[in-house]
């Protein structure tokens, strides 16, 4: 992937190479976005974008080929492991994208262009001019894709869940310690993760990436994020000995949460593929 300003042919060909010289022309470059301040945080705007359907950023994935800018005009191609990568999804990331950017301060003009995908053109014309999936898509999803995005942010919830259960099992809690868990108790202190039940002795659990992931999930679906509120729930934001039953068995809990949830419009990918193929 390289991120660079854009030469007098990027509209044509906006596919920008990445080479050993790419930080001599961005470091040059005369461009509103002109520092490697705003290159990372460009960056770590499309890093909170996510596949909607493996629940990974799109920057870790992969599927960010290049971003060129000239001026305040940032134009970012994205490249999906197949070029039938259900549309719905396509479109979902592409505005996702075009949003993080649009909030970023200096730009006021994103575009995103989809690498060799079978509906690219219908995509790009839509995201890039703030029409809606049903627009590009006349009687393909008249309701709009709201319903797709909770399934999709239901089921990250249930996988970020279940790694975060693993870990407090793998560090010993008990399903009744887990159970009685509130979020105050179960912090993340110099990258690791601690476990300090009310009068127990604090557990290091080791990295604590999960953490994280898993509040901003709960805040996305408005359930409670407060210091005393119960760290593992259902969907509901209900306490539940079930779900950590089910997590005594990592791999069953994983199943079973997809299941739970099934997919909506694309069969499950085979791991480490990241597939998207329509049903």
């Amino acid at each position: 992937m390289s991120l660079s300003p854009a030469p007098d042919h990027a509209r044509a060909n906006p596919l920008v190479s990445s080479t050993s010289t790419d930080q001599a022309r961005r470091s040059s470059a005369a461009s509103d976005l002109d520092s490697e301040l705003d290159q990372a945080n460009i960056l770590e705007r499309l890093n909170e974008v996510l596949d909607p359907e493996l629940d990974e950023s799109i920057v870790k994935l992969g599927f960010v080929q290049s971003i060129v800018w000239r001026g305040v005009h940032v134009h970012v191609v994205l490249a999906l492991p197949t070029s039938w990568c259900a549309m719905t999804f396509a479109y979902l990331m592409a505005e996702d994208i075009r949003r993080a950017l649009l909030g970023f301060a200096g730009i006021t003009q994103a575009t995103i262009g989809l690498l060799d995908h079978c509906a690219a053109e219908e995509i790009e014309a839509a995201v890039n001019t703030g029409k809606t999936f049903a627009d590009a898509f006349p009687g393909e999803a008249p309701e709009g894709l709201n319903a797709l995005r909770t399934t999709f942010l239901r089921k990250g919830y249930l996988v970020r869940q279940e790694r975060l259960l693993r870990i407090l099992r793998e560090a010993g809690c008990s399903a009744a310690t887990i159970c009685a868990l509130r979020q105050g108790e179960v912090v993340q202190k110099g990258g690791r993760l601690l476990i300090a039940p009310l009068g127990e002795i604090t557990l290091d659990a080791g990295p604590g990436e999960t953490l994280k992931p898993y509040l901003k999930r709960r805040s996305e679906l408005g359930l409670s994020c407060a210091p005393d509120a119960v760290l593992i729930t259902d969907q509901e934001g209900l306490q539940i000995a079930r779900t950590v039953r089910v997590a005594l068995d990592a791999n069953g809990s994983f199943c079973r949460a997809m299941l739970a949830t099934r997919y909506v419009g694309a069969k499950q990918p085979s791991k480490g593929e990241g597939n998207h193929v329509p049903s």
